[in-house]
């Protein structure tokens, strides 16, 4: 299924999704950035590698098709109660943050 995006900056020229650099945490990005979406993809079974990875995969593709520099992608996995005594596995999901690097920026006080 395809993961759900949020703008929250403005999108860019589309570019290829092996331009897009993959971080999996805020502290790998090296230079300034500004978020410009968000990206959430279904829940599907925690034991299930190969759903994880297509999900990161279609992230990275989304992100390229906005203009993104870059993804930092979160695995988060959900451990749910007992429903009605009813044994359920964990799920997973893929959070991402998709942004743009910033290329101009002052610091000088005005």
């Amino acid at each position: 299924s395809r993961p759900d995006i949020i703008q929250v900056g403005p999108w860019f020229p589309a570019k290829s999704a092996a331009d897009v650099r993959v971080f999996y945490a805020r502290e790998q990005v090296s230079k300034p950035f500004g978020a410009i979406a968000i990206i959430h993809s279904e829940k599907f079974s925690a034991d299930d590698r190969a759903a994880i990875e297509r999900q990161k995969e279609e992230a990275r593709k989304l992100a390229g098709k906005i203009g993104a520099d870059g993804i930092i992608i979160a695995e988060e996995t959900t451990m749910p109660g007992s429903q009605l005594g009813v044994y359920q596995d964990p799920e997973t999901y893929i959070s991402a943050l998709a942004f743009k690097y910033v290329t101009d920026i002052s610091t000088a006080a005005k």
